[in-house]
């Protein structure tokens, strides 16, 4: 897999080969620029990535605002063509590059593709009414509950219908890049708000045996992102998530495990991480900066080194770039988060 510092995937070919630039968030985090870029990754579709900043992080450049005037992402230009919303993306990407289809299986058929992807927005709608359903009459959690328990079943069917941990059976497919990042978010989440987990093998055992599998899975592994990441950037982008009773073992693990991770700089492979990590913070300097002022509600020209060491940091770079959330929202009538929406089915 590569790596968020590289502009450009060649998969052994040449630049010249590159038909496909993928606009997606700085932060590596917006769960619909990840689907897409999991797709180019496991078609391995020559791209360039470009990196954009997301509205609650700063302005979008006028050069962007000019090409996609919405400026919503992700984005992907594909031979001088323009298209926006995840969801239309993977679809031409699939008619574009048949050869290196994804749709396969089961799945070529089309009633049972739409049927899981369905499944999918049906999952994160009950998901987020029960997530930022303000806490009330009994009543109303107990059905908001009820409706998310029912839709992680409806996963739980679509997934035991094949014979491979994955939803493309022993490898992964479409319909693994469309779910991938939102069953990380939601399992997360949950634990951390509701004291539920859907990787509970005894309740859900093929959802269970899934993030087993992706989370050994290099690729995916390397744009998953942790739970403590998820419960922290959540709030910012989709608004208050309420705790129900009996969350608070799972607050406490999960804050737990963010607060205490150490890393075993033994190895060759963890020393390449930490310069990894340094490299990034280095790189995403002044937006570093800004968001540390922001903690401080001071602007960042007025942010002190003194005050940089009380939140962690003290960076000395010229990078560019930045941190941010998630955008979505749109058509799908889910969240405010950033890209348009978009739920097409169909090759």
């Amino acid at each position: 897999p590569g790596n968020q510092l590289e502009t450009v995937r060649l998969f052994g070919g040449s630049e010249s080969e590159v038909r496909v630039t993928l606009y997606r968030d700085v932060a590596y985090w917006c769960p619909y620029c990840q689907r897409v870029q999991l797709q180019l990754e496991l078609m391995e579709v020559p791209y360039r990535v470009s990196k954009i900043n997301m509205n609650c992080y700063g302005r979008k450049p006028k050069w962007f605002l000019d090409k996609v005037p919405g400026g919503l992402l992700p984005v992907v230009e594909l031979d001088g063509r323009v298209v926006t919303e995840s969801m239309d993306i993977m679809f031409l990407l699939e008619r574009v590059f048949k050869d290196r289809s994804l749709v396969g299986g089961r799945y070529a058929d089309e009633e049972l593709l739409t049927t899981a992807l369905r499944v999918e927005r049906n999952l994160a709608g009950a998901w987020l009414q029960w997530l930022r359903g303000r806490p009330g009459l009994f009543s109303s959690e107990e059905r908001a509950k009820s409706t998310f328990l029912a839709t992680v079943t409806d996963v739980e069917k679509v997934l035991d219908l094949e014979s491979g941990p994955y939803f493309g059976g022993d490898k992964p497919n479409f319909v693994d890049c469309a779910y991938a990042p939102f069953l990380e978010r939601v399992q997360a989440s949950m634990v951390y708000w509701k004291g539920l987990d859907i990787m509970d093998s005894k309740k859900f055992p093929a959802i269970a045996k899934w993030f087993e599998t992706t989370r050994s899975d290099p690729l995916f592994a390397s744009v998953a992102s942790d739970a403590w990441t998820h419960v922290q950037a959540l709030p910012p982008q989709i608004g208050q998530c309420y705790a129900s009773k009996g969350a608070e073992e799972g607050m406490r693990l999960i804050e737990t495990a963010g607060a205490t991770r150490k890393i075993d700089f033994s190895d060759g492979q963890a020393k390449d991480a930490r310069l990894w990590a340094a490299a990034a913070l280095a790189n995403n300097h002044p937006a570093v900066v800004q968001d540390a002022a922001r903690y401080l509600e001071k602007k960042a020209g007025e942010v002190s080194a003194e005050a940089l060491e009380e939140i962690g940091g003290a960076f000395v770079s010229n990078g560019g770039g930045g941190v941010g959330g998630w955008e979505a929202g749109g058509r799908e009538g889910r969240v405010s988060f950033e890209e348009g929406g978009g739920d097409g089915a169909g090759v």
